[in-house]
C-alpha cells in the first residue's frame, strides 16, 4: 500500500482531498503547518482543545528550527507539555484527521516561514509587489515538505491545489484526440520528455498552477493534486455527501499570514516589533504624490502602502479615477495617472523556473498571466541563459509591477515564469 502525506489545512479542499485518496486505497498521514502568524485560539479555547486529547488521540508535534528538514525533532508534547499557542485551523485539521481515522502531524515551521514574511515586508519597502504564495511553494510546501515526506516514506505529498498534474504523453494524446488542430501546431520541444510530468490548468475558476511555476520537478513527480479536476463547487458537494466536518468552513484568503485588508498595519507592525533587525526600513516613509509630469499633487503617509494598478486607497480625492503608475523607495514618490498609463508591452523577469524545455536564446509564443485573477494573454518569449526572460505581449498589459510573477503557459500546460522586474 502506498503512503501519502496529506497538507491538512482545515479547509474543504484538502479534506475532500484526504477523503479521495483513503477511498482510493492509500495509507494516509495527515500534517498541519503551524506558524506565529495565524490566528491561535484564545487560553480558554486551547485549555479546552487539550483536554479533548487523551492517550488514544493520533497527534504528534514536530518542529523546525532551523531551514530544511535536517533540524526535524519531534515534541513529547504530553510530557513536557504544548510548545505553542495552537492555530484555530489546527483544531479543525485534527477533527477531520480524526474523523477519517488518520494520524495528524502537527509541524511547527515558525523559523522557515519567518523567512517568508521577511521577504514579503522586504519588498514592500524595496517598493516592489512581492508573491509570498509563489516562495512558500516553491521553498516550504513543495521544499520543506516534500522532503519531510522522504524522510519519512511516505511515497507522495498531497495537496488541495486546484491544478491537474498529468503525464506528458498523456497530454500529447489528448490534444490530437480532442483538439487535433491544436496538437497539429504543437511545438516539438513541447513534446520532448513525454515520460516527465507536467502541471495543466484546473477547469475550477480557482485554478493555482499562477502560484505553482516554481515548484522543481522532482517534487511535482512525487505530489498528488486529488482535487484539481474538480470545480470548487463539485468539491464542496464532495464534502457534504460523506459529512466531513469541514464541509462548510470558509474558503481561506489569498495570503494566510496577512487579516483582510491589512497589509500595511500588518508590515508596519512587523517593523515595529523588532526596529534593531529592520534598521534598514525607514521610519520616515512619507512623501509626495507626483503627476506623469513630475508635479506634486498630494502627499501620501508612506509608500508602502502603493502598488502599481491600485486605484482604491489612495488616501485623498483627484477628482477622476486615477492609479498608482509607480513607486520610488528613494524618494518615497508615488507617480500617479490615468489607466490608460499603465499600458506595458513588454515585460522583463529573473529567477525564472521551467516545466518544459522551452527554447534558449530564440522566441517562442504561448500565453502569459501577470496576477493570479488576470486573463491570460498571447505574448513572444525569450529566455536567455542566465535564467532572465523577456515578454512582448500582443496587447498591452495594464499594472505589471516589479517583484510580482509572470507566469506563461501553451494552452492550459504550465511552463513556468519568473519574478518581474519591468
Amino acid at each position: 500500500m502506498e503512503k501519502v502525506l496529506m497538507a491538512l489545512s482545515g479547509g474543504v479542499d484538502s479534506g475532500v482531498s484526504a477523503a479521495l485518496l483513503l477511498e482510493r486505497g492509500f495509507e494516509l498521514a495527515g500534517l498541519f503547518m503551524r506558524h506565529r502568524y495565524q490566528r491561535s485560539l484564545a487560553p480558554e479555547q486551547m485549555d479546552e482543545f487539550l483536554a479533548r486529547l487523551d492517550a488514544n488521540s493520533r497527534l504528534r508535534v514536530w518542529r523546525v528550527d532551523g531551514v530544511g528538514v535536517e533540524s526535524l525533532k519531534e515534541v513529547d508534547w504530553r510530557r513536557e507539555g504544548w510548545p505553542f499557542a495552537i492555530p484555530a485551523d489546527a483544531v479543525s485539521a485534527f477533527d477531520l484527521a480524526n474523523s477519517l481515522g488518520v494520524e495528524l502531524n502537527l509541524l511547527d515551521l515558525d523559523s522557515p516561514f519567518t523567512e517568508i514574511v521577511d521577504d514579503f515586508v522586504e519588498r514592500y519597502y524595496a517598493a516592489q509587489t512581492p508573491n509570498p504564495c509563489v516562495l512558500c511553494n516553491r521553498k516550504i510546501k513543495f521544499g520543506l515538505l516534500a522532503d519531510v515526506a522522504t524522510q519519512w516514506r511516505a511515497d507522495y505529498l498531497a495537496t488541495g491545489h486546484y491544478v491537474q498534474k498529468r503525464r506528458v504523453a498523456e497530454w500529447i494524446d489528448d490534444l490530437r484526440i480532442n483538439a487535433p488542430e491544436v496538437a497539429a501546431t504543437l511545438p516539438e520541444w513541447l513534446a520532448e520528455s513525454p515520460s516527465d510530468y507536467c502541471i495543466t490548468r484546473s477547469p475550477s475558476p480557482k485554478d493555482q498552477s499562477y502560484f505553482l511555476y516554481g515548484i522543481a520537478q522532482a517534487a511535482l513527480n512525487r505530489t498528488l493534486f486529488p482535487v484539481g479536476a474538480f470545480e470548487k463547487s463539485g468539491v464542496r458537494k464532495m464534502a457534504q455527501e460523506r459529512a466531513l466536518c469541514v464541509a462548510t468552513r470558509k474558503d481561506s484568503q489569498e495570503v494566510c499570514f496577512i487579516p483582510d485588508d491589512g497589509r500595511v498595519d500588518f508590515i508596519r507592525k512587523i517593523v515595529d516589533e523588532e526596529p534593531e533587525r529592520w534598521k534598514s526600513v525607514p521610519r520616515e516613509s512619507d512623501g509626495p504624490f507626483l503627476s506623469l509630469e513630475g508635479k506634486v499633487i498630494g502627499r501620501h503617509g508612506g509608500y508602502e502602502r502603493y502598488t502599481i494598478g491600485q486605484r482604491k486607497g489612495l488616501g485623498m480625492g483627484f477628482g477622476e479615477r486615477i492609479f498608482v503608475q509607480s513607486v520610488d523607495s528613494s524618494t518615497r514618490a508615488v507617480v500617479l495617472g490615468p489607466y490608460d498609463a499603465l499600458a506595458r508591452s513588454e515585460i522583463n523577469a529573473v529567477d525564472s523556473n521551467w516545466h518544459a524545455r522551452v527554447p534558449v536564446g530564440e522566441d517562442f509564443r504561448c500565453e502569459i498571466k501577470i496576477r493570479y485573477r488576470n486573463e491570460s494573454t498571447a505574448a513572444t518569449v525569450r529566455v536567455e541563459e542566465d535564467g532572465s526572460f523577456k515578454v512582448s505581449t500582443d496587447a498591452p498589459c495594464y499594472g505589471v509591477a516589479p517583484g510580482q510573477s509572470v507566469v506563461c503557459y501553451w494552452r492550459d500546460r504550465l511552463l513556468g515564469g519568473g519574478r518581474i522586474t519591468l
